[in-house]
């Protein structure tokens, strides 16, 4: 019996470090809106409510811009992605990727564009039609997978490359993709900027 004890005190010292919960995971989120202000690595922008966010952009943060696009630019083996309501095919918002950023989000993913509404990425395996025009999106393991979409005519298109802070300028639309910390700050991952009045349709 005596020799448990010092077993039981060594139990139970170490009892509070074992019910400690785990260190919970950055979150990720999206925020679309204005650039109000960039006071060096912080990034002020005023969200569709009304309301302004701050978040810190760090040396891994990759900013890139949006600029207008058309249907017609969109080739096969383009890469992009394709914004959907629902349970439709139909895409609302198309977001052509320059050949450095093929794979941004490959696959399909919830959106919060709207309630329901699903993001799809991949190379375009197959494209016909002018008004709308379908395409079928190819991703995942060797490109196995593959998803049918329309595309009608009028539907938002931009097309995302590389950018730079210096393009961060008051009034420029922006969606921000932001890690959230436990302490709920906002650290930016991507920041994707319109151009000349774009907005971005990520």
């Amino acid at each position: 019996m005596i020799r448990t004890l010092p077993v039981l005190a060594a139990l139970l010292a170490a009892a509070p470090a074992l019910a400690q919960p785990p260190k919970p995971e950055p979150s990720t989120h999206r925020f679309r809106g204005t650039v109000q202000v960039r006071n060096g690595d912080n990034l002020i922008i005023q969200r569709p409510s009304g309301s302004t966010l701050t978040v810190a952009m760090g040396p891994k943060t990759q900013v890139y811009t949006a600029s207008g696009a058309r249907l017609r630019d969109i080739k096969p083996e383009s890469y992009i992605t394709v914004v959907t309501p629902g349970e439709t095919a139909r895409a609302d918002l198309v977001t052509l990727f320059s050949p450095s950023e093929r794979g941004f989000a490959a696959g399909r993913q919830p959106w919060d564009t709207q309630p329901g509404a699903t993001l799809t990425g991949g190379w375009i395996s197959d494209l016909s039609g002018t008004g709308p025009r379908k395409a079928t999106l190819s991703y995942g393991e060797g490109r196995q997978t593959s998803a049918a979409v329309e595309i009608p005519a009028g539907t938002p298109v931009t097309q995302v490359a590389p950018g730079e802070k210096a393009l961060l300028i008051p009034g420029a639309a922006v969606t921000v993709f932001t890690n959230a910390a436990p302490d709920g700050a906002q650290e930016a991952s991507t920041v994707i900027v319109g151009r000349q009045g774009t907005v971005p349709t990520l």
